[in-house]
């Protein structure tokens, strides 16, 4: 909130509780006049009406009175421990995050790769007498890709021990 004045400047202290409260009920501060003007008259406001009041609050740090009663009604509850959104109606303003595009598809492409890697680990061929798994002589060193070469050639693969290197 510092960003908007200066340090030697306070602070309108009913613009930092609208904030606050916003922030409480997990809401934008535009949601939070919309859903104080309904709780203070009833019903929703019409959208020009709000949009130039919340730009006189955004530019000119004027908050009309039903939204302070709001925002005091909010930090009041949340400071006795029983704010609840639902019952305030802040859910009804809540968004949720959209998925990514091709969200799924990423997913399934890291499941798939991490597979494929757990398999080539189990098939890394190493020497029976060792503790550290190495690669045969002369090859890749996993089993898996050494096969998959040989089955594309349409070759039978040499034992561990008998690949030539190239």
């Amino acid at each position: 909130m510092s960003v908007f004045w200066l340090p030697d400047e306070e602070e309108p202290a009913d613009l930092g509780n609208v904030i606050k409260a916003a922030e409480a009920l997990i809401i934008s501060e535009y949601d939070f006049f919309h859903l104080a003007f309904r709780r203070w008259k009833g019903c929703a406001p019409e959208k020009v009406a709000l949009e130039e009041t919340f730009a006189d609050y955004m530019f000119h740090q004027t908050v009309p009175p039903w939204v302070r009663h709001l925002a005091r009604e909010v930090l009041s509850l949340e400071e006795n421990g029983t704010l609840d959104i639902v019952c305030m109606g802040a859910h009804r303003y809540q968004r949720g995050v959209p998925p990514p595009k091709n969200g799924r598809f990423h997913v399934g492409i890291m499941a798939a790769a991490v597979i494929v890697y757990c398999f080539a680990l189990v098939e890394i061929s190493h020497f029976q007498d060792t503790t550290a798994p190495l690669p045969c002589n002369g090859g890749p060193g996993l089993m898996v890709i050494s096969k998959m070469a040989y089955a594309v050639s349409e070759g039978r693969m040499p034992p561990c021990g008998e690949q030539t290197g190239g």
